[in-house]
């Protein structure tokens, strides 16, 4: 009886102990959750605005003296800020991340964790989870939120250069406004006036035609859908049908002193542009893609031509390039909360302006990174799913190495 009783107290001791550390551990992740999420979503809304004012100061010097309606600016900045939230989650979580584990070390508050026999890794759990779940909301908001928001701007994009032609138009380069036209100016005088003009166009009969011009005014017609240039002191040379006889062009030069021209524009609805240019799959959603990439992969078996299959092999990569490329923020995420809970506890540095640094060291090297492989992915120099996850095979091993040191520490 004696043996019995005493088991049954050592079975409620252990069962109590287990109760206590099951509460203290509860009290323990509120307290790192709070830690971490109060300083994220501060961090977050002030580097979305710095992203938003960043953006706009370097497009104000070209919207600025073009009175173009204030409400179209501002609908494009804020879907341009919609598609930074990625890598604006990226280093507010990195950000946020060493600040909460370094003030954690700072005040020695990982040093009593330690003690009560509660690991580093334990200690990160909750914000793991806390991570895990905006990495899925963020693959989410890109696939179903930022394709919308592309669409938007591509929409504004074209409004606005079509309304505001000039702000396409580049000196000394030969630009296109439509496709059906192509003009080069020596100088722009102000807003819409520019000086030595060079316009190669089409006639109905895909003759080309080339204009010479002093001086040149370009007015828009949105409600027409045309550009009216207003050409001063110049030549037109104009190639006519060809002379069946001796099979020669006939060309024409017609000296003028003003000349209007209406050049017709494409229209600004997405399905239109879309069609000008469907290379461009950021729009589509992961499940359109996957339709669209087995339904080219039946076309490439079952065509011959090698040219023909060339080109829908091509396309085939650069779906499969925007699904990868979706994929890949979530997953940094999750690499850049290690690397910033490690280096916070590393570091013993709490407060904003170390770990800033820190932080946007490390995120520009990421970001220099991704910028220079997807290039290179894009003009094909790689291959287009491996080169996407090389800049998060570089953070996994830097935050296998630095995870692995926060925990020697630990211990």
């Amino acid at each position: 009886m004696e043996i019995n009783s005493v088991k049954k107290v050592n079975i409620f001791y252990h069962i109590r102990k287990i109760w206590n550390n099951t509460k203290i551990l509860k009290k323990l992740d509120l307290y790192i959750i709070y830690s971490f999420i109060i300083p994220f979503f501060g961090i977050f809304f002030l580097t979305f605005i710095i992203f938003i004012v960043q953006f706009f100061w370097s497009q104000i010097n070209e919207l600025s003296d073009k009175d173009i309606n204030i409400l179209i600016i501002i609908k494009f900045i804020f879907y341009f800020g919609v598609c930074t939230v990625p890598l604006i989650t990226i280093i507010s979580i990195l950000l946020t991340s060493i600040i909460t584990f370094g003030e954690l070390s700072e005040n020695r508050e990982l040093i009593i964790i330690k003690s009560s026999g509660i690991s580093l890794f334990r200690t990160m759990l909750p914000i793991f989870f806390i991570t895990m779940i905006l990495s899925i909301g963020l693959y989410l908001f890109s696939d179903f939120i930022i394709t919308k928001a592309e669409i938007k701007i591509k929409e504004l994009g074209y409004k606005i250069i079509y309304t505001y032609p000039s702000l396409k138009l580049k000196e000394r380069v030969f630009n296109t406004i439509g496709g059906n036209f192509f003009i080069n100016i020596e100088k722009k005088l102000n807003n819409n006036y520019f000086y030595k003009v060079v316009i190669f166009f089409y006639d109905d009969y895909s003759n080309v035609n080339t204009i010479h011009s002093n001086k040149c005014n370009i007015i828009s017609d949105n409600e027409n859908k045309f550009i009216q240039l207003k050409l001063i002191n110049g030549f037109l040379y104009k190639e006519s049908n060809f002379n069946d006889q001796e099979h020669i062009p006939n060309y024409y030069i017609i000296r003028f002193n003003t000349l209007i021209k209406n050049f017709k524009l494409p229209s600004s609805s997405f399905e239109e542009i879309k069609n000008i240019n469907d290379n461009d799959y950021q729009h589509e959603q992961t499940i359109e893609l996957i339709k669209k990439i087995k339904s080219l992969n039946k076309k490439k078996h079952h065509n011959m031509n090698s040219i023909h299959a060339n080109a829908i092999r091509k396309k085939i990569n650069k779906m499969k390039l925007e699904i990868h490329r979706k994929l890949t923020f979530p997953i940094t995420c999750i690499i850049m909360f290690f690397i910033g809970a490690s280096l916070g506890a590393l570091v013993k540095k709490g407060g904003i302006g170390y770990p800033t640094i820190i932080a946007l060291t490390i995120f520009s090297l990421y970001y220099i990174i991704l910028t220079i492989i997807q290039n290179k992915v894009e003009k094909e120099e790689i291959i287009p799913w491996i080169g996407i996850w090389i800049p998060n095979f570089i953070l996994l091993l830097f935050g296998i190495y630095i995870t692995h040191r926060s925990m020697i520490n630990d211990s």
